[in-house]
């Protein structure tokens, strides 16, 4: 009872935050969708910067960015199905196998060139390539990354993420691909599993649905990249062990039951809600134990980084789904 007495304050805190967060991202959504996860992290930064967060809200605050994140990367594993993966087809599974590597190794080679922090540049791959700020903060403690590196990793994967849906959006009205090569373009290449499906519905429902499912094979290699990342940081860091997270484990479980079809199709969409929010508050709480002053330095030079990277994704794989896929 008493833990539940620390908590409360700080929880209250942090979702009152959470429904302003949405509300904002609702009324701008059609200028532009920042996402209530990047507005939430500048509320959060904000208010910390500002008036700095009260002691008596600190438990509650951890436990979002601590507790809450894990229930929510473990609950987003039920909007994934292992079936329609499988029906993609091997081209778009091995392109999918292939991409994410790929991105992670040139925005390491591209933090290297404009000398930012590794664990920075793996986290903008891993946003990039895999499923946007949900793979930043599930990554982070694989490679035991600082709270502020999550962050710029964050901040920079969500804005790049809206931009490239308002580019995407009104490529799709223009361009002469096919419904089903945008749905893997926007699939392939957008930075959040929002991101990727609000671009890729933008042509209509067949390319909707084909980007969602391209989207969700990219979701999977969360398992395998966390795995290389923790043995590749736990070589790197001798001092300090990095620990596999098992909840990506469960997020794994989450998925087997889904793609089982046991579950009624309510109760999905109502775990896909709570994941959002759980996240979304372990976001903000994020933001609310950010120093500005120690991000300052990293935030610029990440930022080039993470444009570039898209920019070569972007145009990279326009390319190969239109001649090498289809």
């Amino acid at each position: 009872m008493n833990r539940i007495k620390k908590l409360l304050p700080g929880l209250l805190f942090v979702f009152l935050i959470s429904i302003i967060s949405i509300f904002i991202n609702n009324k701008i959504k059609h200028i532009m969708n920042l996402e209530s996860l990047t507005i939430g992290i500048i509320i959060g930064i904000i208010y910390n910067n500002t008036f700095k967060t009260r002691e008596v809200l600190k438990p509650g605050i951890n436990f979002s960015l601590k507790t809450l994140l894990k229930l929510g990367i473990v609950i987003l594993g039920f909007k994934l199905n292992f079936r329609s993966l499988i029906e993609l087809g091997p081209k778009v599974v091995m392109m999918i196998i292939l991409y994410v590597p790929f991105v992670l190794i040139l925005s390491y080679l591209l933090g290297k060139v404009f000398k930012i922090n590794n664990k920075v540049a793996v986290l903008l791959g891993v946003g990039s390539s895999i499923c946007g700020a949900s793979a930043v903060v599930a990554m982070s403690s694989c490679i035991n990354a600082e709270e502020d590196d999550s962050i710029v990793a964050v901040s920079i994967i969500n804005f790049l993420g809206a931009i490239g849906v308002l580019v995407y959006s009104t490529i799709s009205i223009t361009s002469s691909m096919s419904n089903l090569e945008y749905g893997i373009w926007s699939g392939i290449s957008l930075q959040g599993v929002a991101h990727a499906i609000a671009a890729a519905f933008a042509r209509g429902n067949q390319s909707g649905e084909i980007g969602t499912l391209v989207k969700m094979g990219r979701v999977v290699m969360l398992v395998p990249i966390s795995l290389v990342l923790s043995y590749i940081f736990n070589k790197e860091d001798k001092e300090s062990k990095v620990k596999f997270p098992m909840y990506i484990l469960y997020f794994v479980l989450a998925g087997i039951i889904s793609s089982l079809n046991i579950l009624p199709l309510e109760w999905i969409k109502v775990l896909s809600k709570l994941s959002s929010v759980f996240i979304l508050m372990a976001m903000i709480g994020m933001g609310l134990n950010v120093d500005i002053k120690s991000i300052k330095d990293k935030g610029m030079k990440a930022l080039i980084v993470g444009i570039l990277l898209f920019s070569v994704i972007s145009m990279t794989m326009y390319f190969v789904s239109i001649y090498c896929i289809v």
